[in-house]
């Protein structure tokens, strides 16, 4: 069950606007930070993580673009894929989420796009799009995500990443269970961000719609 938890809580990424919810701090290291807040109508808490690493707006970016390479990094991602290139900043993408027994693993399809607001800003913002493509024998489709990555350039090559998730990851599972282990899966994927940023792959990235 946490392992369903974790995953689903880095994957989704698009934030639903409102008041200013009371943040919880519930776990940090020396450069993240893990909190989580109670949302009016719905029995599953939204979470948000602040964290700095080293390195570009594109070098984040590209870390996030290579989809097939989500495995290798996101905690407890199965598979994941492209569907569909709306434009160099905006595109769908397919994950499926393993989960052990007795739950179904779960998928979904997230609509990404990312935006330049500013010389020293850029947002990510997804939203779930279940109806994009025919669900799966055996699996729980994701109907319900919203987050938002904020990224701020704080100088000497330093960024600010702000991102704030809310799901429903559908099914018969039992909202305090989610609640219970909300933070496992983000700090690890976070904790994980740096070092694959690193990698040759992703060092000289650029984007023709970002400023670094």
């Amino acid at each position: 069950m946490k392992n369903l938890i974790a995953f689903l809580l880095f994957v989704a990424v698009s934030y639903t606007a409102g008041a200013s919810p009371d943040w919880k701090l519930k776990k940090e290291n020396d450069h993240i930070k893990i909190y989580t807040a109670d949302v009016a109508g719905s029995s599953f808490k939204t979470v948000k993580v602040e964290c700095t690493v080293t390195g570009s707006f594109s070098q984040v970016i590209a870390t996030l673009f290579d989809i097939d390479k989500q495995k290798e990094w996101v905690y407890n991602d199965k598979y994941s894929r492209l569907l569909k290139k709306v434009s160099d900043n905006e595109m769908l993408y397919y994950s499926e989420v393993s989960v052990p027994w007795p739950c179904s693993n779960r998928d979904f399809v997230a609509h990404l796009k990312v935006t330049q607001t500013s010389a020293d800003m850029v947002t990510i913002v997804s939203h779930a799009e279940p109806a994009f493509m025919p669900e799966k024998n055996g699996l729980v489709r994701i109907k319900s995500s919203n987050a938002k990555w904020t990224m701020t350039a704080l100088g000497n090559n330093q960024i600010r990443i702000d991102y704030v998730v809310q799901f429903d990851p559908s099914g018969a599972v039992p909202a305090w269970l989610i609640n219970m282990f909300v933070t496992k899966g983000p700090y690890e994927t976070f904790d994980q961000l740096q070092a694959r940023m690193n990698l040759p792959t992703y060092q000289n990235a650029h984007f023709s719609f970002i400023k670094d």
